[in-house]
Formats: C-alpha cells, sequence, structure tokens
C-alpha cells in the first residue's frame, strides 16, 4: 500500500517551492532526511534526469517524479501540496499543485513501476484529486490517501 510507504514525516503541507526546479530539490530533501549532501545531489540529479526526458506532470494539477538510483538502499516517497508550479510543462498547462515522489534502487524497477501504477489508478480518480486539494496540512493528505486505498 502506498500509504505505508509514504509516512506522514515524508508529506508537506504546503510545500514552500514555486518552480519545478526547487519543487524536486525539496522533495528530494523531504524523502530523504538523514542523507548526505553527496547523495541528496546524486538523488536529485537522477530525478532532473528523467524529467529532461519528459515531464511527469500527468495533467489535472498532479504530477509524479521519479527517479532510479543506487543511492538508496529503498524505495522513498514523499508528497505535499503546492501553491501551484507554472514551469512543470503539464500535458494540459494547468500548474502543479499536488507531486508525489518516487525513488527507488536500481535493481527494484518492478518496484517501481508497481508504485506508479498503482499512483495513476489512484489519481485518475476525481473525488481522490479534490481531497488531496483540500488537505489542509500532511495528516488530511496521509489520511486522504489511505482512504483511497481502501477496498
Amino acid at each position: 500500500m502506498l500509504s505505508a510507504l509514504l509516512p506522514q514525516e515524508r508529506i508537506r503541507v504546503p510545500l514552500g517551492s514555486h518552480s519545478r526546479h526547487a519543487l524536486l530539490r525539496e522533495l528530494v530533501e523531504l524523502a530523504l532526511p538523514d542523507a548526505d549532501p553527496a547523495t541528496l545531489d546524486a538523488v536529485f540529479q537522477g530525478v532532473l534526469s528523467r524529467e529532461a526526458i519528459s515531464s511527469t506532470a500527468i495533467g489535472d494539477g498532479l504530477a509524479v517524479p521519479h527517479g532510479r538510483t543506487d543511492c538508496v538502499g529503498k524505495i522513498c516517497l514523499a508528497a505535499g501540496i503546492t501553491e501551484g508550479v507554472e514551469d512543470y510543462h503539464a500535458p494540459d498547462g494547468r500548474p502543479v499543485r499536488v507531486c508525489v515522489l518516487v525513488v527507488t534502487p536500481e535493481v527494484d524497477a518492478g518496484v517501481h513501476l508497481k508504485v506508479l501504477g498503482r499512483l495513476a489508478r489512484l489519481m485518475r480518480k476525481d473525488e481522490l484529486r479534490t481531497a488531496l486539494f483540500a488537505a489542509s496540512d500532511a495528516a488530511g493528505f496521509a489520511a486522504v490517501l489511505a482512504r483511497a486505498e481502501q477496498p
């Protein structure tokens, strides 16, 4: 379950960033709070490299930046809500407001794809997006995600 991979302390509402570059850096730092500066830089560069292939904004105010790197030993997620990042290059042109970062080790390609698939399925639900946009704090964001995963 995604909520097990995304503890409340890895969720920030609101995120302070107003540009794509700053947002990605903020999320990497949130996902890896105990990492040394070299590791943070390497993970950030990996996420930027993936972003250079194509934007990870999926429309409707959502983005799921991700990357695979040997700098992490296990899957790491971070998420939050921004006031709106205009320069994210979303396919529908709307600013990104909800962002979930996924970073996995290189060897965990299957887990990486499974988590991205699960996020994509959840984010297609209008009621989930509306509830996430309305979350006023990290606890509210986490609760919305946990409810969405219940059968």
